[in-house]
């Protein structure tokens, strides 16, 4: 059994058995999310060395498995923002490059939720990414996503159905680890 205590004094040997135990489960759970090798090791790394420095907020309430990966979720979703901020940096880049129309946004709560949709859709298939974003940002119908993109309604309400799965998946989770977070 891991010993919680041990590892909030330092003790460097119970830290290198969590890391032998868990460096595994951990870079699946990471390759699994993002299908890249390299930056699952990334993000794997980013979480031990958080797990370290952090070390003196563990708690012995819950075990050591959640608190590890509510470390590793929050790395993840850290990892997500990061993105969305990147995409949209690099297409504000690429309409100054082009001279074309920025677009624009009435309120710092249309760019917050545009970074939300493209965060929580992020690791959605193609298919199914186009019709939630059209379905929820563009607000078109099932028929009219269907004739767009040339499937029937039917495969329309099944890839949205799995869409909210999971964004309400991740939801989930950011709602976890919102609620970890104050209790500490």
């Amino acid at each position: 059994m891991i010993q919680i205590t041990e590892i909030k004094k330092g003790d460097q040997v119970a830290y290198q058995m969590v890391f032998d135990l868990y460096h595994a489960k951990l870079f699946h759970y990471f390759l699994k999310r993002t299908r890249e090798a390299e930056l699952a090791k990334d993000l794997t790394q980013q979480s031990f060395i958080k797990l370290w420095k952090s070390r003196h907020t563990l708690s012995d309430a819950y075990s050591f498995d959640t608190q590890l990966f509510t470390i590793a979720g929050s790395i993840f979703v850290d990892h997500l923002r990061k993105q969305a901020a990147e995409r949209k940096y690099q297409h504000r880049l690429e309409d100054d490059l082009f001279e074309q129309p920025a677009l624009v946004c009435h309120s710092n709560t249309d760019y917050e939720s545009a970074d939300y949709l493209d965060a929580v859709s992020e690791d959605l298939p193609p298919i199914r990414r186009n019709v939630f974003m059209l379905k929820i940002a563009k607000g078109y119908s099932n028929k009219e996503i269907a004739e767009q993109l040339s499937v029937s309604i039917k495969t329309v309400e099944d890839h949205y159905s799995k869409a909210l799965k999971h964004v309400r998946s991740l939801v989930t989770i950011l709602l976890f680890l919102h609620i970890l977070f104050f209790l500490y």
